[in-house]
């Protein structure tokens, strides 16, 4: 008997960790504006909480331990989703790069790896800055950045979510196309 309560208990715990990974994921192809991959992806996390959580539901009033895994689940895949949300990158944004004196350098560096840049002349408490705009893929900041800090190991950077965007050059390729490639060969034509 206690078996079974352990196999179940696993069950609801991997069952809670892939629904909020799930609503985690939906979520960023919702604001990307991704309905189709969005619809599919509710689906299939709805399914997965009913069982779940109908699951828990019957049996926990007897079995207490339920409710703990289906609670433990539940902020493990608070944690996955996130990690997973960062390695998915999915999205656009805008990084702005500010650069006392090296602005030719960086703006010439970041053509040269493939990225489009807009160069502004500005001025800081300081003196004079270029402020430099570089719309790109989120998984592709980093390296954006590094490409920079190459010329200009003291910068200052900030960013933020770009919405929405025309085509975004990105020399890596789009993640996007790669999450939903397989949904989009199962069912063309999405």
């Amino acid at each position: 008997m206690m078996e079974n309560v352990l196999f179940l208990g696993a069950l609801v715990f991997l069952a809670e960790v892939a629904v909020l990974t799930l609503g985690t994921v939906r979520t960023m192809v919702t604001v990307l504006g991704e309905s189709k991959a969005a619809f599919c992806l509710g689906c299939l996390e709805m399914t997965l909480w009913i069982f779940g959580t109908s699951a828990v539901m019957l049996k926990v009033g007897e079995e207490p331990f339920l409710g703990f895994c289906y609670a433990l689940g539940f902020a493990c895949g608070n944690v996955v989703g996130i990690m997973a949300e960062k390695k998915l990158a999915l999205g656009n944004v805008v990084v702005r790069i500010i650069s006392a004196w090296h602005g030719a350098e960086i703006a010439r560096a970041i053509r040269t790896a493939g990225f489009g840049i807009t160069t502004v002349a500005g001025e800081d408490s300081a003196g004079p800055v270029t402020v430099q705009f570089v719309v790109c893929k989120r998984k592709d900041m980093r390296l954006v950045l590094a490409v920079a800090r190459a010329a200009d190991p003291d910068f200052f950077h900030t960013f933020e979510v770009a919405g929405g965007a025309s085509d975004v050059p990105s020399p890596t390729g789009s993640r996007v196309s790669k999450v939903l490639g397989p949904i989009r060969r199962l069912v063309p034509q999405w």
